[in-house]
């Protein structure tokens, strides 16, 4: 597996202009706006799709056929995207936690306290292995573009059944539920570790989802 790091960390490397030419992107649509999760939703795009991008490099000109053919199981390659996915969530978290402190020295408007901070990092560090785990095994499956056209069509599907939700009142009586009510009951510490169990979840299950596909598109 250490062989498959490396190819990856080197794929990472020649996307260091994109990395801060998104950083500029992210501050300043903050600035603009002065929302800190907009820089927690740039980074954490920009990380994930960038590590999930590395499956469509492998599968230029066949490349699972040789990477396959050495001593590389699909069951190492599988766990070693879905690590990569949720290295990149956290790297997109503490990348937005710095860039925010940057920020804050600047701009008294993007001031924002310890827990909030937190809670915002661990939410976009959820939704980005949830992005992650979703589009990792899609990729694998249809490839790039199909994968692409895929995902815009299940974000469709969320977007119109959040405004269903939300017009037909389900959404307030969801909030309004004991089991919202406890959840906003939790400490920081149990705020962390529900998200970190949700996390787990969300992966294991891309993973076992990602090695019945890559079976499917890998003859051997």
């Amino acid at each position: 597996m250490k062989g498959l790091w490396v190819k990856d960390l080197l794929l990472l490397q020649k996307q260091l202009k994109t990395f801060l030419l998104f950083m500029v992107i992210a501050a300043f649509n903050a600035y603009t706006i002065k929302s800190v999760p907009v820089i927690f939703i740039f980074m954490t795009f920009f990380f994930v799709t960038t590590a999930a991008s590395t499956i469509f490099f492998d599968q230029e000109n066949h490349g699972f056929l040789y990477l396959f053919a050495l001593p590389t199981r699909k069951k190492d390659y599988v766990i070693q995207k879905e690590l990569l996915v949720l290295a990149a969530s956290l790297t997109a978290a503490v990348v937005s936690i710095f860039l925010i402190f940057v920020m804050m020295r600047f701009d008294p408007e993007l001031q924002v306290g310890g827990q909030a901070l937190l809670y915002t990092a661990l939410v976009g560090f959820f939704l980005g292995c949830l992005y992650g785990a979703v589009i990792t095994p899609l990729y694998l499956r249809y490839g790039t573009e199909k994968a692409r056209m895929l995902l815009f069509l299940i974000m469709g599907v969320f977007a119109l059944g959040g405004i269903a939700v939300q017009k037909t009142g389900v959404l307030g009586e969801l909030m309004a539920s004991r089991f919202i009510a406890s959840v906003e009951a939790f400490n920081s510490l149990q705020i962390t570790g529900l998200i970190l169990a949700l996390t787990s979840v969300v992966l294991a299950v891309s993973t076992v989802v990602s090695r019945r596909f890559i079976d499917k598109s890998v003859a051997f």
